[in-house]
């Protein structure tokens, strides 16, 4: 490959918040040159060396793809030797991540295939090597020593001061705060910069309004975080939807998926007027008919977590309580607020299999945004939705804003019921 090529990445084993750091990174200008990829031929492999699934999937990858790869792992003094790839070791900083990919780079464009098992082998040890691939194995020599001799004066420089660092960090995506906070305002002043082009170009763009802080006693619009946008909404580029390839990339099955379940909890409880408990997730989620409200008892982040965990075969179940039965602690949450948010942190930028992103819908009635959390563009969304019949493609490119927006719409707005039958 050239060094102008972007060099196409794709990740597995990372905990959603591991993943949603990694898309924040690879959608900023730290690592222009390469490009997070979900799906299909990818150039490289960046992998949480976490277990030994991990450990074959990785095996399976030089096997199949002999690709170059990069693994993060707890320690790398403990890891197998393997060619065409390297070890980067956690707490994982944006640093490190960046220095890793260099030398991935240099890995790629030094045009050496991977022994990809015992068949290449045995063809390598039966068959001389022309001059190509001694001039190629003598890059690769050097360049694995020049990796080894500076590995050995980072670890003589830091000593022990690996050792000492906090086990908790080594559980996770570690980023310095700075280090978040000069992304996400990296990330807002590209988003600035193509708004001011699209401006120039005289094209109408609609602007998401400048969070303010009101004063103490006056109701606030709930506002949404760069971080918070992410899980709402993810970071899926636009797709080609006449492309049946690209078309998967945006559609997800709601099989084993909470959402339904609080739906049918909705559904059920507003039938019977009896409360119902989601029986199968780790904390009380009981739905009061009486009051159009949720009693959630588990926090927030539980919750994101468990909007995108696929349930096995009956995990999940409802169960029936009378109204005078004694509920748990926990806080009461509007349901249409609590749906309403389920079902953007369910959809992050992408339709459910159960709608069409062709399909022309009219919205009955524009979701109340003082209560429910207003996404980007999301205004100018249901203003357009609710004047004429529309479908989710035709509004993204009406309104010249990226799909994603548009589809984590589609799926919350649907999941509340606003569309006209």
């Amino acid at each position: 490959m050239s060094v102008s090529e972007q060099l196409t990445i794709i990740t597995s084993g990372f905990a959603a918040k591991e993943q949603a750091m990694l898309e924040v990174f690879f959608g900023g200008r730290n690592a222009a040159g390469y490009r997070l990829v979900s799906s299909g031929n990818a150039d490289a492999l960046l992998i949480n060396l976490k277990d030994e699934a991990a450990e074959r999937q990785l095996q399976a990858w030089l096997d199949d793809a002999g690709k170059p790869w990069v693994a993060v792992v707890q320690h790398k003094a403990n890891m197998p030797s393997r060619s065409g790839g390297i070890y980067l070791e956690r707490p994982l900083s944006i640093k490190s991540l960046q220095v890793g990919l260099g030398e991935l780079r240099e890995i790629a464009q030094s045009g050496i295939m991977l022994a990809t098992g015992a068949q290449r082998t045995k063809d390598a040890s039966s068959k001389p090597l022309n001059d190509r691939d001694r001039v190629r194995e003598a890059v690769f020599a050097e360049w694995q020593a020049r990796k080894q001799r500076s590995s050995q004066a980072a670890s003589s420089w830091q000593g022990e001061h690996k050792s000492r660092e906090e086990a908790g960090l080594n559980s996770r995506f570690s980023v310095q705060r700075n280090e978040l906070n000069s992304l996400i305002l990296e990330a807002q002043k590209q988003v600035q910069e193509k708004q001011a082009k699209l401006e120039a170009e005289g094209k109408v763009v609609p602007v998401p309004e400048p969070e303010v802080a009101s004063e103490p006693e006056a109701p606030k619009v709930p506002s949404l975080s760069a971080e918070m946008i992410l899980q709402c909404c993810g970071s899926l580029s636009d797709v080609n939807l006449d492309e049946g390839t690209e078309r998967r990339r945006v559609y997800f099955s709601l099989d084993g998926l909470m959402l339904p379940w609080i739906l049918r909890a909705v559904k059920t409880g507003n039938e019977t007027n009896n409360i119902q408990q989601i029986v199968g997730v780790p904390g009380a989620l009981f739905y009061l008919p009486a009051e159009k409200a949720f009693l959630v008892g588990m926090d927030s982040d539980l919750l994101l977590q468990l909007t995108r965990t696929r349930f096995g075969f009956d995990e999940l179940s409802l169960l029936d309580k009378e109204p005078d039965q004694e509920l748990p602690k926990g806080k009461r949450v509007a349901a249409d607020e609590l749906v309403w948010q389920l079902a953007l942190f369910t959809a992050r930028g992408r339709v459910s299999d159960s709608l069409s992103a062709e399909e022309p819908l009219l919205l009955a009635e524009i979701p109340d945004f003082e209560r429910l959390l207003e996404t980007p563009h999301a205004r100018s969304i249901a203003e357009l939705w609710q004047s004429q019949r529309l479908s989710a493609r035709n509004v993204a490119d009406m309104l010249s804003i990226p799909q994603r927006f548009v589809f984590s719409f589609l799926v919350a707005a649907d999941a509340l019921g606003l569309y006209c039958q």
